[in-house]
């Protein structure tokens, strides 16, 4: 007979393996995208430029190298730019200017920017140690194949993440057991409900109604509706013996794909806090 120890860890077991096939689809897309990058273009005399007079304004801050970013977005109000500048000083600390649009090559950039047709990014970067210039302008099909790379590394470094939860994940399964059940009991008929109240989801909860009976339901907005009720207890004694066979694992929405896993259930640090002593 499978423990419920066993069927957690059968299920926790099976969750990472679908994360990892998922994982390796995710890297072959990103790896065939990367592949694919398509150049950025030059900005030519343009660049050259402004390079010369962000090179003049780093030196005059004391700095070593910087890392001009400047973006172009079209907007339903009109365009929306995105400009900062990155920095490291002589000692290493580390500056951000936001304010430079005064200075020569900040209004020459901002200049640049107007100048392109569409959603456009102009990146300079500096390096004072190693003399190393590089201006570039990502616009086009590559500004659109560099949104689309993005995504895809964003969506597996989430992907990572869930990955180390889950190998990580050590939930007990031993059993709540009826002294807590029934201290939960006695609490939940005193105070009505066991439950987060916020907006939107709210997790799992447990409700005592006027007639005398019970329900777990999932809960929204701090209130339960009929289509979110898991299970309905007529009597006490009834919700007192099934809580006191559950656990931290059985609460938590393994294996259940409507409701979130591990999102705000009942746990036996929730319900001893509820109950008291």
């Amino acid at each position: 007979m499978t423990s419920a120890r066993d069927e957690f860890e059968q299920w926790r077991q099976h969750k990472l393996a679908e994360l990892a096939r998922e994982r390796d689809t995710l890297s072959a897309r990103c790896q065939g995208l990367e592949a694919r990058r398509p150049a950025p273009r030059s900005a030519g005399a343009v660049g050259e430029e402004i390079a010369r007079d962000l090179k003049a304004f780093l030196q005059r801050h004391q700095c070593v190298e910087g890392t001009l970013e400047m973006v172009r977005r079209g907007a339903p109000r009109g365009p929306y730019y995105d400009e900062v500048l990155y920095a490291r000083r002589a000692d290493g600390r580390p500056d951000t200017f936001f304010n430079f649009l005064q200075e020569p090559f900040g209004s020459r950039a901002r200049e640049f920017l107007e100048e392109q047709p569409g959603d456009c990014e102009f990146l300079a970067r500096l390096d004072g140690a190693t003399q190393h210039v590089e201006v570039t302008v990502v616009d086009g099909p590559a500004l659109q194949h560099k949104r689309e790379l993005k995504e895809l590394e964003e969506a597996l470094s989430r992907l990572d993440g869930e990955l180390k939860r889950f190998r990580e994940l050590a939930l007990s399964t031993e059993p709540f057991g009826l002294e807590l059940a029934w201290r939960v009991v006695r609490s939940l008929k005193k105070a009505g409900a066991l439950h987060y109240s916020h907006r939107d989801y709210c997790g799992m909860g447990l409700f005592a109604l006027e007639d005398g009976s019970f329900v777990y339901a999932s809960v929204w907005d701090g209130h339960f509706f009929e289509q979110d009720v898991v299970r309905r207890f007529e009597e006490e004694e009834r919700l007192a013996r099934w809580l006191a066979q559950q656990s931290d694992a059985s609460l938590s929405n393994y294996g259940d794909g409507g409701r979130p896993f591990l999102n705000q259930t009942l746990t036996r640090e929730r319900l001893e806090a509820f109950a008291g002593s």
